[in-house]
């Protein structure tokens, strides 16, 4: 009987030997990332293309040691820090800041989405790819990461017009987004199985997904309100209990995000960044401002360990993602329409700020250097390939949507972050404590 209570126990202690590798290895990725972040710095490399770079070298490292298997757990772990990314650009999202542009940010917003669409749709068809294919693209390219934004805003602690637009103009291109997402992506089904387009699956997937996450977005951020609201600020554990709450409303938020639930039998998909952003923005404007105060410093105390990991495990995602799914398309197509897509978004991206500008009547910074600020894209545009490449019948179509966007995702995460500084910096909007941080001084040791 001993020795069976003892095979018992090595067994167990085997089987959890995947999760504690995945909890080592995750701890050696935050600290050989904050070392190599530091380093890039130096040599006026934004901290985030440093992060990247060293989670690129860990997904090549992982290939050589044969752990493909850690993919999954690593697109798990980035959805929760997405949803970190997303409510805390909530937070900063204040409504009475910007009453007076959200014509003009509304203006923006749209007229670059829809040339970042058209743009990459029309490239990509131009260049001998399947028209409904080239649309569904051209509604990925829509999709910003939030996170550089996020990250070099506050480490620069930026302010101005561009960092003003770029807060809400997320909750906007996201909600844009879905919706023309799941419009193309109904016809390109359609004409993938022959059955033609269907407007009712318009209707009830894109509509029901935006309108359930800002709905229950907005439940749990009128919870988290009502909780903080009944907090003495006397108590002795005023930041724990502040600090607790603000977790489990981002943990309690991503987790239906991404369970999503059903309607009867239809299954109901909910945006894993919008649904967050609103728990955030609904907090942020019907909160005391001393309350949003204490909760964006406790949530500052845990942002860098998040944004570190994410950014490391989304390069060791992509490279894993790429060396998976690389033999499942001809080489000489994936080069070429990866190419096109990654030029004709930057394209689209910076031509629609411009003329958006024009029309909402930005001033001439934001006309000429918005564009720069939305070039990052990363785990958004990966999860609607995916989900595009479940519904799509024919397995190259799903595959080449799958492999373009991670290549694209790859190029533009580690360039975007220079476009962000570059556009700050030119419009000065970086202050004396982010000039220190660009270019930094010898210090003293302790």
């Amino acid at each position: 009987m001993v020795e069976k209570v003892k095979m018992m126990r090595i067994f167990l202690l085997a089987s959890d030997n995947g999760s504690y590798d995945l909890i080592l290895l995750l701890a050696v990725m935050i600290i050989a990332g904050m070392f190599v972040g530091r380093l890039a710095e130096k040599y006026r490399i934004p901290n985030v293309t440093g992060y990247l770079a060293m989670g690129i070298l860990f997904g090549l490292l992982l290939i050589l040691m044969n752990r493909e298997f850690l993919v999954d757990a690593f697109m798990q772990l980035t959805m929760f820090f997405l949803g970190f990314i997303a409510f805390s650009i909530g937070l900063e999202l204040d409504f009475g800041k910007i009453k007076r542009r959200r014509n003009e940010v509304i203006i923006v917003t749209i007229v670059q989405a829809l040339s970042a669409f058209i743009f990459t749709a029309l490239g990509l068809f131009l260049f001998k790819l399947d028209f409904h294919i080239a649309l569904v693209l051209g509604a990925i390219a829509i999709a910003t990461e939030p996170g550089p934004i996020l990250h070099l805003t506050k480490r620069y602690k930026t302010k101005g017009e561009i960092t003003d637009t770029l807060v809400p103009l997320h909750g906007v291109e996201d909600a844009f987004a879905i919706l023309l997402f799941g419009l193309v992506l109904s016809f390109a089904i359609g004409v993938d199985q022959g059955t033609g387009f269907s407007f009712m699956d318009v209707i009830y997937g894109p509509i029901f997904e935006l309108l359930f996450s800002i709905l229950i977005g907005i439940g749990i951020g009128y919870l988290f309100k009502v909780i903080i609201y009944k907090l003495d600020y006397h108590d002795a554990d005023k930041d724990l209990v502040v600090f607790v709450t603000a977790v489990v409303a981002i943990l309690f938020s991503i987790s239906i995000a991404n369970r999503g639930f059903y309607l009867g039998d239809l299954h109901v998909h909910l945006s894993p960044i919008l649904l967050p952003m609103v728990v955030g923005i609904t907090f942020a404007n019907m909160s005391t401002r001393l309350a949003k105060h204490e909760t964006e410093h406790m949530l500052d105390m845990f942002s860098p360990p998040v944004m570190i990991a994410f950014f490391t495990v989304i390069g060791a995602e992509m490279v894993f993602l790429i060396y998976l799914e690389s033999g499942l398309v001809p080489l000489h197509q994936l080069i070429l329409f990866s190419s096109v897509y990654i030029v004709f978004r930057i394209f689209g991206k910076l031509f629609g700020t411009y003329v958006g500008g024009v029309l909402g009547k930005s001033t001439k910074n934001v006309r000429k250097y918005l564009g720069f600020c939305l070039l990052p894209q990363a785990q958004a545009a990966m999860a609607l390939a995916f989900y595009a490449r479940s519904q799509l019948t024919d397995p190259l179509h799903g595959n080449l949507i799958v492999l373009i966007t991670i290549i694209g995702t790859l190029v533009y995460e580690l360039l975007g972050p220079f476009g962000l500084r570059h556009s700050l910096m030119r419009c000065e909007e970086v202050d004396e404590n982010g000039a220190c941080i660009i270019s930094p001084r010898k210090r003293k040791t302790y």
